[in-house]
């Protein structure tokens, strides 16, 4: 299932601020999840993808996330907070078959397994404005 695949992404994002230099670990989470079943071939290939994505526009997504969140700096934002963002952003920008009630619906679902009870407003309403504003122009 692709919330496996995003979960798998979000985890790998995660502890590349703790430990950037585990560049294997990408490898070994898929590999695990493809042994419990969680993922299959399509999920690792949309996995794969969606971290290429992210990897590429990921100064652009927390640039946009620092913008836009009033009375916060960056700096002050729950990692757990921004890796959802951002799975969300390369999603919303790179997947537009994908609807985007899904896509911020998936976003704040990992917000709410990892981060605090305050979390899932804060990244639905940073996705639905970023969503907007994409579809606005």
């Amino acid at each position: 299932m692709r919330s496996f695949a995003r979960e798998t992404v979000f985890k790998y994002i995660f502890s590349q601020l703790f430990n950037p230099t585990d560049e294997g670990l990408f490898s070994v989470l898929l590999k695990d999840g493809k042994i419990k079943g969680e993922l299959n071939d399509n999920d690792i290939i949309f996995a794969q993808e969606l971290l290429d994505f992210v990897s590429k526009n990921q100064d652009k997504y927390l640039e946009y996330i620092g913008e836009n969140s009033i009375g916060f700096s960056l700096d002050r934002i729950l990692s757990a907070d921004k890796c959802a963002l951002i799975i969300g952003m390369a999603e919303l920008d790179n997947y537009p078959d994908t609807p985007v009630p899904v896509i911020i619906d998936e976003a704040v679902k990992l917000a709410a397994k990892y981060s605090t009870e305050k979390s899932t407003d804060f990244v639905n309403g940073i996705l639905g404005k970023y969503a907007s504003e994409k579809e606005n122009g």
